[in-house]
């Protein structure tokens, strides 16, 4: 990074040189104001999320030297609850792709993908969350017409990559309270499930976003 000037980057979190060089080209060619930034351990991507602004993007891997599963994204969700988040991982299993969408990842890639449908992914996944290259603050001011302060606070909850147990001990309320108001934000967010729910938060919390208004049920 050069200067004091934030520079917008992707953060690649793969212990593999030549995967991480791959990833770095496809995002090269999707948007060239995006610099990547690569950490070949969990404890190195922390390091780096805890050092500068949040990327706009995170790719990972699901098994690192120093983690392996689940827990690699559920670290890295709530180190930067605002950045767009997506597995690129050798693991084609139906139960970790579950999981890394319950924990707010927005795409789960198989790498015996080619490199055309990892370079197709990656765009899908920056034109969904409409990145322009750079990271977005943490405020969901556009939503306050739309939500509660309590369904915002949720909903922030789960883009840290919480479950409904975990929201439910962090805000001192039930699990049943927390479906319910898991409930009512799709509802009044007009979208399918949790996955796009947190999609929409971080349009909301990005900067450079336009806010789109509710779809028609």
């Amino acid at each position: 990074m050069q200067g004091d000037t934030p520079t917008p980057f992707a953060l690649i979190v793969e212990d593999h040189p030549l995967v991480a060089s791959s990833l770095a080209a496809c995002i090269r060619d999707c948007d060239a104001a995006l610099a990547a930034v690569g950490a070949e351990t969990l404890g190195a991507a922390l390091h780096i999320l805890a050092s500068r602004p949040a990327p706009a993007l995170i790719l990972t891997d699901l098994a690192l030297t120093d983690t392996n599963g689940i827990e690699t994204v559920r670290r890295l969700r709530a180190a930067a609850p605002q950045s767009a988040l997506l597995v690129v991982t050798a693991q084609d299993d139906a139960a970790l792709r579950s999981q890394a969408t319950e924990l707010g990842a927005i795409g789960y890639l198989v790498k015996t993908a080619s490199i055309q449908a990892l370079r197709e992914e990656i765009r899908a996944v920056i034109g969904r969350c409409e990145i322009k290259g750079g990271a977005a603050p943490a405020t969901a001011e556009p939503l306050n017409g739309l939500l509660t302060p309590k369904q915002i606070t949720v909903l922030e909850e789960l883009a840290a990559g919480r479950s409904n147990k975990e929201i439910a001990a962090r805000l001192g309320i039930s699990d049943v309270t927390v479906a319910s108001h898991m409930k009512e934000i799709l509802g009044r967010l007009a979208v399918r499930n949790r996955t796009e729910a947190v999609v929409r938060y971080l349009q909301c919390v990005n900067p450079s976003s336009e806010r789109t208004p509710p779809r028609s049920p």
